[in-house]
């Protein structure tokens, strides 16, 4: 089966993006990205600093070394080329060649011996003495003397450049280098050669003679001395050229007497033939290479010393300086990257094995613990809070789970017992309307308290019951006790309307009242009273109280009791008070409860704090 480019392309960018979303989202990545950063930045940052600081340091340094190169150079053809000068001077001024030469250029050409020896040996000697001279040589209209060398090539044309000489009076005349070959007796010398050229004049009058002294040079002269001053330097490459722009000395001698263009190209000829008489300085591109030119001219003639600088050259130290640092750079990247990987992984790798055990527990697998590494680091600090939640979750857990079962077979046994209220109250209901019909009014009624109470107590499971069937329940118990003891006990019950329907948990009355009725009032047979009232109060709060005018009770025994703390035989109460303070916090909370203000002989006040209810606990207050 076939497939298209896209739907082979698109698995690759859904990696990629989901590789990404990694990248974004998980904590190794970013702690791996983290310290690769910081352990880069510096580096990168140095690098670049001491590269482009060294960088400018060999531009400069290397351009200072090249300028006083080229001075130097330059002094130094100039302190030559006017040892040359002297030299011609001290020929110019010989009588002896002087008054030859007269006699010379006065003879026909025919007829005057081209190979005098007096006059050779005379140049001989000049030759001999400066080792930097190829030959001597004479020019006039009428005669081409050739000195101690003959020249292949007498020509006219080639004559006739170093007569124009004549033109510019007593100054001297520099020629570029040509090739020139000598020949004399015994062999002949090929080399490269450049000239300087003046006129003669008469000693006695200083009058023109019309001839032309030319001295030729070995160009290795010029080459020596620029390479001398150049040879430490590799990177810096030297030559000369003249006013016209034809190179003079060049290194390769197969370029000397071409035109500079072959060397810098079209622009750099330009620059050089418009540099002016002083120093210049240049940037130049040619065939893709960057170069820096310096360039001086002489002060004895128009000719201009070059140096040449290869950017890449003069670079190529802090370029290897790069490529170190390039190296190293990627050794660091490859370390901190395995660093920042094991670094990472012993940060991570507990958490994801923590999270692991997480999903389990969320599983509901709560037998999971993790296992710490006594690293002793926040990693086993939260790993022993995370067992110790897990256990914690698991006893909850454990603990709710017996609640519901208990729960389960309470209300179990509850509906298995329902069937014996109902027969209770049936039970009462045929013995109270047996009493009636016998005529025994007392029982009847004794009965159908005894039953009102019972419907109360019992209810219907529930924890709480109206504040009006409280009241109910107290004054069902009170008439029965009446019936019971014949007391003549005085009981008042004062409730408001606005909290007859309001909720409160059932039986919280009855054992107080027992407790006023029975230990209160002790032998009292008459006058005793009991106040039970009950008022909305503020802060949503609803407040119980049973006051009697019996014998009272000391304020330490008081506090004990609520605490369940008194002795068995200074219990009046027994553990009924106890029971009621603990079932009301268990049920509206622990700020709620019983209050007791009593002092011996003046009588007990018993105060009920409850929340303001009106559904059952169960439902919502």
């Amino acid at each position: 089966m076939l497939t298209s480019p896209e739907s082979s392309a698109r698995p690759m960018r859904l990696r990629l993006i989901s590789w990404i979303k990694i990248m974004k989202s998980s904590m190794r990545y970013k702690w791996m990205l983290l310290l690769v950063l910081f352990s880069l930045t510096p580096l990168v940052v140095m690098g670049i600093i001491s590269f482009s600081i060294s960088k400018s340091t060999i531009n400069h340094k290397v351009t200072e070394y090249s300028e006083h190169l080229l001075y130097q150079t330059a002094d130094n053809l100039d302190t030559r080329l006017g040892v040359y000068k002297d030299m011609m001077m001290q020929v110019l001024n010989n009588n002896e060649i002087v008054g030859m030469l007269r006699t010379l250029d006065r003879t026909d050409t025919a007829s005057y011996d081209v190979d005098s020896l007096s006059l050779t040996t005379k140049l001989s000697t000049i030759v001999a003495i400066n080792q930097d001279v190829q030959s001597i040589s004479f020019v006039s209209d009428r005669h081409y003397i050739k000195g101690i060398y003959r020249w292949n090539k007498r020509t006219p044309a080639e004559v006739e450049p170093f007569l124009q000489t004549l033109e510019g009076g007593s100054n001297f005349r520099w020629y570029p280098t040509r090739y020139g070959t000598y020949v004399d007796s015994l062999n002949s010398q090929s080399t490269h050669v450049f000239s300087v050229a003046k006129q003669l004049y008469k000693i006695s009058d200083d009058s023109p003679l019309g001839i032309v002294a030319v001295l030729d040079i070995r160009e290795d002269v010029i080459k020596e001395l620029v390479s001398k001053a150049v040879s430490n330097n590799r990177d810096l490459q030297s030559f000369v050229m003249d006013g016209r722009g034809m190179l003079v000395s060049y290194p390769d001698s197969g370029l000397i007497g071409r035109s500079v263009t072959e060397v810098l190209g079209e622009a750099g000829y330009e620059k050089l033939i418009d540099s002016g008489p002083e120093e210049t300085r240049f940037p130049l591109t040619y065939k893709g290479d960057s170069l820096i030119v310096n360039a001086k001219k002489l002060h004895t003639n128009d000719w201009v010393v070059v140096n040449v600088i290869s950017k890449a050259a003069l670079y190529q130290d802090s370029n290897r300086l790069l490529q170190i640092f390039i190296f190293v750079g990627l050794l660091c990247i490859v370390f901190s990257v395995i660093a920042a990987l094991v670094l990472a992984n012993s940060i991570t790798n507990p958490i994801l094995k923590m999270i692991r055990l997480m999903r389990q527990v969320m599983s509901g697998e709560l037998s999971v613990r993790y296992k710490a590494k006594s690293r002793h680091d926040e990693i086993d600090i939260l790993g022993d809070n995370f067992n110790y939640m897990v256990v914690r979750i698991d006893e909850l857990l454990k603990a709710v789970y017996l609640e519901q079962d208990q729960k389960r077979m309470a209300e179990l046994k509850a509906l298995q017992a329902q069937i014996n209220p109902h027969f209770l109250y049936n039970t009462l209901d045929i013995i109270k309307w047996t009493a009636l019909i016998q005529k025994a009014n007392n029982a009847a009624e004794m009965v159908s308290l005894l039953s009102r109470l019972l419907r109360i107590s019992l209810g219907k499971g529930e924890e709480t019951v109206t504040v009006e069937e409280e009241i109910e329940h107290v004054q069902c118990y009170l008439g029965i006790q009446k019936f019971r003891f014949n007391f003549n006990i005085e009981t008042v019950v004062e409730m408001d309307d606005d909290v007859r329907h309001l909720r409160t948990p059932k039986l919280i009355l009855q054992p107080i009242v027992e407790n006023a009725i029975i230990h209160a009032f002790g032998d009292m047979e008459s006058g005793g009273c009991i106040r039970i009232s009950c008022s909305k109060a503020p802060g949503n709060l609803v407040w119980f109280e049973v006051a009697d005018n019996g014998k009272g009770i000391d304020p330490a025994l008081a506090r004990s009791l609520l605490a369940g703390q008194a002795a068995e035989e200074e219990k009046p109460g027994g553990i009924g008070l106890a029971n009621v303070d603990e079932r009301i916090k268990l049920i509206c909370g622990k700020m709620y409860g019983i209050e007791i203000h009593s002092e011996p002989g003046t009588g007990t006040s018993i105060r009920i704090k409850l929340p303001l209810m009106t559904e059952d606990i169960r439902g919502n207050r």
